[in-house]
């Protein structure tokens, strides 16, 4: 390989970068150890390598001309624009910590789901609006099972009519099982002694609680906590992609490296029910580093030989990528 680069190689880059991340420290309470790779991303759409800098300069003389400027605060950016999201990339980008389900420490899934009363006084079996498959609402210590009587049919005009079903200790857990009548004016209690029950028709709208805990070591549920004072953290971040050759039309391997970039705390996450697919997009503010020889650096470019590639022809014929 030839010590001098050719100025007259010239290059395009279209293709996104592969992207992943390094721990830069042992982080024990999370399993995790200096150079472990703690997020591997390859579905992104964009990635952007912005550098700015500010400048001041000298000016004087007839028409206060700049003579002599000087630049400052060099900043790099790098934007990652993902087309998919992962939990783990999540809690990178909101700082948050990850939670599985375990007997001290459930996670807590809210549900709620319309029904449509077939029979005088007895509420449906919901199903989940998604899959379809009937559930079975039960009420436990402080997770009560709350009914909207909707109104609807003929025979009972009292639409907001409302109760809730709370366990009490001892006594059998109230259970949406399509069998019992439900007494929208006394809660607490099955029965179909009120003079506003539930009727023919009737469209009610159930809110229950479903508490998860470690089901045999399958995984039934994961939970990411965004805290108030936890804030993404540090890497190194490295990235791959290739730049095509304009002599040979050729795609030959090109990287960046990162020794130090601090994830940045804005997210923004779109629900919409129109137009293209969310994207989840990460921000990187590169922070200044000290490499082997004791030099400052932020960020390094490089384009490589891929090992037994290389023509024999030429030292300056690098190895193109494969399929290319």
């Amino acid at each position: 390989m030839a010590n001098n680069v050719n100025i007259f190689d010239k290059y395009g880059i279209k293709e996104v970068a592969n992207v992943y991340f390094e721990a830069l420290e042992d982080d024990l309470a999370a399993g995790v150890y200096k150079g472990d790779i703690v997020l591997f991303l390859d579905t992104l759409k964009v990635s952007t390598i912005e550098t700015t800098a500010e400048n001041t300069a000298a000016q004087g003389g007839w028409g206060n001309p700049k003579l002599v400027q000087w630049d400052y605060g060099k900043e790099i950016n790098i934007t990652l624009e993902d087309a998919l999201l992962s939990l783990e990339s999540l809690r990178f980008m909101l700082g948050g910590a990850i939670k599985k389900p375990a007997a001290q420490a459930p996670v807590i899934v809210r549900h709620t789901e319309e029904v449509v009363c077939g029979t005088d006084g007895v509420v449906p079996k919901p199903k989940d609006h998604l899959t379809g498959i009937e559930l079975t609402p039960v009420a436990s210590e402080g997770h009560p099972i709350r009914l909207i009587n909707l109104g609807g049919s003929e025979a009972n005009a009292a639409a907001g009519a409302r109760t809730q079903l709370v366990y009490a200790s001892g006594s059998t857990a109230p259970t949406i099982d399509g069998t019992h009548a439900i007494n929208f004016k006394n809660p607490k209690a099955f029965g179909n002694d009120s003079t506003v029950p539930s009727a023919y028709g009737d469209h009610i709208r159930i809110f229950w609680e479903e508490v998860l805990t470690d089901n045999n070591g399958s995984e039934t549920a994961i939970e990411v906590t965004i805290s108030p004072d936890t804030f993404p953290g540090t890497y190194k971040v490295i990235g791959d992609t290739f730049m095509r050759s304009e002599k040979t039309g050729k795609d030959e391997p090109f990287q960046f490296i990162i020794n130090k970039a601090k994830v940045q705390s804005n997210v923004t996450i779109t629900l919409q029910a129109e137009g293209d697919p969310s994207t989840f997009e990460m921000t990187l503010n590169v922070l200044r580093s000290t490499n082997d020889q004791g030099e400052n650096e932020m960020m390094k470019l490089v384009r490589y030989n891929i090992s037994g590639t290389s023509s024999a022809a030429t030292e300056d014929d690098y190895g193109s990528v494969a399929g290319s």
